[in-house]
């Protein structure tokens, strides 16, 4: 039985949240394998569940290929895009080569996933160890629950909460594992996470180092003393940043990388067509960040400052005039992808989430951060992308809210002041509950079967078998710029596709001019079908204007087959089990 005197401060001696864990001699427990599995795993099987793990499509449409080309040069041979637009992730190239290499890229992407979810793991076990007193397993269980019914989206950028093995996913728990390591004083993990992440993630590098060079002034102000784990690490990773711009540059000028913002991924980097519930929910997360604050002694608020507030001030700043388009500004904002300073915010805005259970504090401002949670979590739950079922969470927020307002109680009234452990223990473990009740009663979660194959269409991945074996390499394929999917399964060069072009220079000029031919970018983004309109003749022009030898006619383009036979093009492939495209060889294609 424990004792909470009123008006004291309530973690004293307190067995649930809060509690000061006894002083730590070593910096990592045999139970931290523990924790970090716990979580990694449980993340895992909820990504899943909530995504379905794939390999070899979405983003791998465009990651994949320059290093399956490395690996196989026949392999997209005279793709201009793979040619030309080749993106900045060089280490993911490198994984890709070694994994077609060995035999097995699905078994290679599987494992880079898998590092990941233990990155995570490893950052909130970190964290809990800080943060959750004695309770470290649960805070561990309840920050991964909550972490997965998280937004896809915040603020333009996605979330690493995926399940497929990219340099997004990677560098995104990287920088959860160095933000997280800076708040709590731990240099060193800081400063390796950090090198980690500039080469798993040029653009994500740029970011971290910022907080790590950020950090290390604040500690030279005041101590007078070069912190050479902070600024080491943090001048290893600019020359790291610098050496992968210069391999790789992302946009040869802002207005470059802007238009194709506008063009291409307005619901990454155009704050100007967001949805004002996505924007107020976006800024309601970060706050939730803002709470961390109360896990920090006051000798170490500067970090919360560095850590929290200056990437919070820029992405702030970056929304507002981009969202206002300030002259100069705003094509500013979306040329540095400002963006990316909210990858940062998403774990600590759950830390935040759960600073009324875990966080050391007094009475009454335990009562207040019961209050800004509720106003913080109505605002947030207003934007798209969680996995609630209902709006706002429905019933189910209303009895979380119960719960939390219970361990408050527990925590704090006077009247409550002796209670068992486990009371306080099953609320928590209620809060969990709650938490992915409405994913899995609404269906966004439930069990899928797990297959690991690349492209694990196997209906799709045959006929592109069968493409393969019947256009030679070095032949492009002409095909709608919504099929990008075809260049992966056929390992051949289509002309151009919706999804992989270039951000910038000369190669987005002439990417652009390939897209207006095929009926511009409007089909990409407003799914219209302008490709699919275009008449037999205008096909046939744009092939021959970019060498295009073949051409692939899918069900919705069946209405001018016959014309195009009539012009002399040759179908050398009939449609195949459940795909139901034909291709079509042109008149002036070399034979073979």
């Amino acid at each position: 039985m424990t004792r909470i005197g009123s008006g004291q401060q309530d973690t004293a001696s307190d067995p649930a949240a809060g509690a000061p864990a006894p002083a730590r001699r070593r910096w990592f427990r045999p139970a931290d394998l523990g924790m970090t599995g716990l979580s990694a795993l449980l993340l895992g099987v909820l990504m899943h569940m909530r995504w379905g793990y794939n390999a070899g499509d979405n983003d791998h449409l465009v990651l994949s290929p320059v290093g399956m080309r490395w690996a196989n040069p026949d392999w997209f041979k005279n793709d201009w895009t793979v040619d030309n637009a080749p993106q900045p992730h060089w280490l993911f190239d490198i994984v890709t080569f070694l994994g077609v290499k060995l035999g097995s890229v699905a078994a290679v992407y599987f494992a880079y996933w898998v590092i990941s979810l233990v990155v995570f793991g490893a950052a909130t076990t970190m964290m809990a160890r800080a943060w959750a007193g004695r309770h470290p397993w649960l805070a561990v269980l309840l920050v991964t629950a909550i972490a997965a019914i998280t937004p896809q989206w915040l603020l333009g950028t996605g979330s690493p909460l995926l399940a497929i093995a990219l340099p997004g996913v990677l560098s995104g728990f990287l920088i959860y594992l160095a933000t997280g390591a800076l708040l709590i004083g731990r240099h060193r993990v800081a400063g390796l996470a950090a090198v980690a992440t500039a080469l798993v993630h040029v653009q994500q590098g740029a970011v971290v180092l910022v907080l790590l060079l950020a950090a290390a002034a604040v500690v030279f102000a005041r101590t007078r003393k070069i912190d050479w784990w902070l600024a080491g690490s943090g001048l290893a990773s600019a020359a790291i940043v610098f050496f992968g711009l210069r391999l790789r540059p992302v946009a040869g000028h802002l207005e470059d990388f802007a238009a194709a913002c506008d063009k291409l991924i307005p619901f990454h980097c155009n704050a100007t067509i967001w949805d004002p519930q996505q924007i107020a929910g976006g800024m309601a997360l970060m706050a939730f960040a803002f709470l961390t604050i109360v896990y920090l002694a006051r000798s170490d608020r500067w970090r919360w400052w560095v850590v929290v507030i200056l990437p919070a001030v820029g992405l702030t700043a970056g929304v507002m005039v981009d969202r206002y388009d300030v002259p100069g500004l705003g094509v500013l904002a979306q040329g540095l992808n400002i963006y990316r300073l909210d990858v940062m915010m998403l774990p600590l805005a759950v830390w935040g989430m759960v600073a009324i259970i875990f966080a050391r504090v007094g009475v009454l401002a335990r009562w207040a951060l019961l209050g800004l949670t509720m106003m913080l979590g109505y605002v947030a739950l207003g934007q798209g992308g969680w996995i609630l079922g209902y709006p706002r969470g429905g019933a189910v927020a209303f009895a979380t809210l119960a719960v939390l307002i219970l361990i408050t109680l527990l925590m704090t009234v006077p009247e409550f002041k002796e209670y068992k452990a486990p009371a306080w223990t099953t609320a928590v473990l209620a809060v969990a509950l709650l938490t992915l009740l409405p994913a899995f009663t609404s269906g966004r979660m439930h069990f899928r079967k797990f297959d690991p194959t690349f492209y694990n269409d196997a209906a799709l991945r045959s006929w592109g078998e069968q493409v393969e074996r019947v256009v030679p390499p070095g032949e492009q394929l002409l095909v709608s710029p919504t099929s990008g999917r075809i260049r992966q399964v056929t390992k051949r060069a289509i002309v151009v596709d919706c999804k992989y072009g270039p951000y910038g220079g000369d190669p987005w000029k002439q990417y652009a001019a390939r897209m207006e031919a095929l009926g511009g970018f409007d089909q990409c983004i407003r799914h219209t079908a302008d490709f699919d309109r275009l008449a037999p003749a205008a096909v046939t022009a744009i092939a021959k204007r970019y060498g295009a030898g073949y051409l692939v006619v899918e069900d919705r383009q069946q209405w001018r087959l016959q014309a195009h036979l009539v012009e002399g093009w040759k179908v050398v492939l009939n449609p195949s089990g459940s795909v139901s495209s034909y291709v079509l060889k042109a008149p002036w294609a070399a034979q073979s």
